[in-house]
């Protein structure tokens, strides 16, 4: 089997023994007559109950029609122990992921393609936008479905451009202005010490996506063969970090940095009004109406190098049919089902996100929690949205770009030596990666 092979080299055997032996099932009493359909999700919290409501509702509906019971596990790690689980032969039926998982995965032979049971079991992907089935395929093949899709957008805080003299209805407009407001917003004892920061990119800073930069300044990093980060693209969102940096003070800047409370709490540096502006997806929102809902804040597209284009960061939970799965036929019913508009779409609103959907029900927005969804939601059919990028090697590039990132906030390099060191060591990542696919190949004839 080709994903037990590459597995071997990546996991310890002893946490998959245990995993096989000792693995998670489900507790609750299956009624007599169902097939039981094993789905692994890694949710937790609000969001898991959210899941866990609608397959509850599907057990009792659906799933009692059909002879089929779901049964839910909340999983830890879920993308290891997945892994785990289909090298030794026994996956879940259907797992949750997230969408950059899926070339990795469907590369290694991990995923069961979904094309014939999307058609055989009648889910209409083309109702779906095309940002969402462009990041739930690989190499020309469906392996994943939407679950909860999201965009990224500016959030900035009302008062706090009101107090500065700036127009609290007119957000940054490019990437230049959003430097200029971030200056101006930024405000210093007389220590030198900052009490409250405009922007930073860092990913201490609730930046989750430290490669998307050069993204905002039009570079499509990857092209099927080479991830072009050293690129005119790459090259000017590197000094645009390292002039907002220096304009700020970049020791100044990292001290504040470091100080940072816990990202959902009340000491979230944004919610405490202590950060003026952070890219930030729309659950952000759940959190500021939980933990400051008197913040008088809006939601923007994110500014790109020019105001005439739009670059949006999309991202999405997925869902997938594990190659092995022993019930794939009853797994595609529980899909399809959740598939439905009225039933993937009260998801996406418990975990206040965007539909996945071309065109979103009336009662999508009118139950929404998040007040600006309709601008997440616009933003996920600008002709600029961009995805994480399709490569298998996407796990390693990622950390590769972590260190870049870090490297540039710290000033260790110039920006040229930083981004040619790293483009270096991407190259090295893809070819070596290529070298054993062709080994692979080559094995199996």
């Amino acid at each position: 089997m080709q994903v037990r092979s590459w597995i071997v080299a990546v996991v310890l055997g002893a946490p998959a023994l245990g995993l096989l032996v000792f693995g998670p099932r489900g507790r609750t009493e299956v009624p007599p007559g169902r097939t039981v359909v094993r789905y692994w999700e890694k949710w937790a919290g609000v969001e898991g109950d959210a899941i866990k409501q609608l397959v509850d509702r599907f057990n009792e509906t659906e799933g009692a029609a059909r002879g089929i019971w779901i049964d839910y596990n909340a999983i830890s790690n879920i993308e290891q122990k997945l892994l785990i689980a289909t090298a030794g032969g026994d996956p879940p039926d259907v797992a949750g992921l997230v969408d950059p998982r899926v070339p990795q995965y469907a590369a290694q032979n991990a995923l069961l393609p979904l094309d014939e049971l999307v058609r055989e079991h009648g889910i209409d992907v083309s109702l779906f936008k095309p940002i969402w089935l462009e990041l739930c395929h690989y190499d020309g093949r469906l392996y994943a479905l939407p679950s909860t899709p999201f965009t990224i957008a500016l959030y900035y805080n009302r008062a706090l451009f009101r107090e500065t003299g700036l127009d609290p209805n007119r957000p940054p407009a490019t990437l230049d202005e959003l430097n200029a407001f971030a200056i101006q917003l930024t405000k210093k004892d007389a220590s030198g010490r900052i009490r409250q920061l405009g922007f930073t990119v860092s990913n201490a800073m609730l930046g989750w996506w430290p490669w998307v930069w050069p993204c905002f300044f039009d570079a499509r990093l990857w092209d099927g063969q080479r991830y072009h980060l050293d690129s005119p693209p790459g090259r000017a969102a590197a000094e645009w970090i390292r002039s907002l940096r220096d304009a700020l003070g970049r020791q100044a800047v990292l001290d504040f940095e470091a100080a940072a409370g816990a990202i959902e709490s009340a000491q979230n540096p944004f919610l405490s009004g202590e950060l003026a502006m952070v890219f930030q997806g729309p659950w952000m929102s759940n959190w500021i109406r939980r933990y400051a809902p008197e913040l008088d804040y809006a939601v923007a597209a994110f500014p790109s190098v020019t105001a005439e284009r739009t670059n949006v960061f999309a991202s999405l939970d997925v869902l997938v049919i594990p190659r092995g799965a022993r019930h794939p036929h009853e797994a595609a019913v529980f899909l399809a089902w959740l598939s439905r508009q009225e039933n993937l779409e009260e998801l996406c609103r418990l975990h206040g996100k965007v539909s996945p959907f071309r065109e979103p029900s009336p009662a999508f927005f009118e139950g929404h929690p998040n007040p600006f969804v309709r601008v997440f939601d616009d933003l996920a059919m600008s002709p600029g949205t961009f995805g994480f990028p399709r490569m298998p090697t996407w796990a390693q590039v990622e950390s590769e770009s972590i260190v870049l990132l870090q490297s540039l906030l710290r000033g260790d390099r110039t920006p040229e030596a930083a981004l040619s060191a790293s483009q270096l060591r991407i190259d090295a990542i893809v070819r070596d990666y290529e070298r054993m696919a062709a080994q692979r190949r080559a094995a199996q004839r």
